[in-house]
């Protein structure tokens, strides 16, 4: 998490899952001495009717915002009563386009993993998918168990892309909780590598000593933060889904563009059982 940005950015819109996120924002803002800012978009697009004037609708509309902010105001103030909390109303065609205008200046931007508007039965909402591994920084999406654990904090690491955002997230998350972090890769042999000889176990070695080496100036940096290392055989998505049961908190990073979100955390953001931080570099 980025020291230098002042504020947790959450999204409300007056449903449970915002409510859910704004609890777990206001719990972060206050780990972290961060100023909590709840935002609330009014969405033009749905505006936009040919030959008519909406300004009147839209005014009711952002005054009925205004009245889910300071119901989430005073919630996150039940919470953490010491909490310094801001409240903005934008007008924007989408939410994700209106959470953007201050993304870029947020620590971290927290979303509930569902809102007004979508179907009952769906596991994630267009906008914490639209959010997740878009925005720089992370995004953490918040299921309805937030409060269901206080366990360790799991990263998934792939060995292959530059984990620094990743690391620097789940470290500062893991140091600020007092909580172990869990540093899971899981990796699937080719197609018929047994057939032709592959040697699975020196191939988990191998990657266990790259994992320990990717890791060791993390540790430093880190001395009392207490880090278990796994290497694991099968699919990335059920393993992490997996290891996220009795968690707090599950970091996964995001693709460079043109494809920032990635299949393996679209999977976890679908599959955890706990709250999920995409991350993205800042640069």
């Amino acid at each position: 998490m980025s020291t230098q940005r002042s504020m947790i950015l959450a999204g409300a819109d007056g449903s449970a899952p915002s409510d859910h996120a704004i609890d777990w924002a206001a719990d972060e803002a206050a780990r972290f001495g961060k100023t909590l800012a709840l935002v609330h978009v009014v969405e033009t697009a749905t505006l936009d009717i040919p030959g008519h004037t909406t300004d009147v609708i839209s005014e009711e509309l952002a005054a009925a915002g205004r009245r889910i902010l300071e119901d989430g105001r005073a919630r996150a103030l039940r919470r953490r009563p010491d909490l310094t909390v801001e409240t903005i109303v934008v007008h924007e065609r989408s939410v994700p386009a209106g959470l953007r205008q201050y993304a870029g200046d947020a620590a971290e931007v927290v979303v509930g993993h569902r809102g007004r508007g979508g179907f009952a039965g769906l596991l994630l909402g267009s906008t914490a998918l639209r959010l997740a591994g878009h925005y720089p920084g992370p995004v953490t999406v918040v299921r309805d168990q937030a409060d269901a654990a206080d366990g360790e904090i799991v990263v998934g690491l792939d060995l292959v892309h530059d984990a620094e955002a990743v690391l620097d997230h789940a470290f500062t998350a893991a140091g600020a909780r007092d909580a172990r972090l869990r540093v899971l890769h899981a990796w699937r042999p080719a197609p018929l590598a047994m057939e032709v000889g592959m040697d699975l176990q020196i191939t988990a070695t191998a990657l266990a000593e790259h994992l320990a080496a990717a890791l060791a100036p993390w540790r430093s940096r880190y001395p009392d933060v207490k880090v278990t290392e796994d290497v694991v055989i099968g699919h990335p998505v059920e393993a992490l889904s997996a290891a996220s049961a009795g968690s707090s908190l599950l970091v996964v990073g995001s693709r460079a563009r043109p494809v920032p979100l990635g299949s393996v955390s679209h999977g976890v953001i679908h599959h955890a059982r706990c709250p999920v931080s995409v991350v993205r570099s800042y640069e």
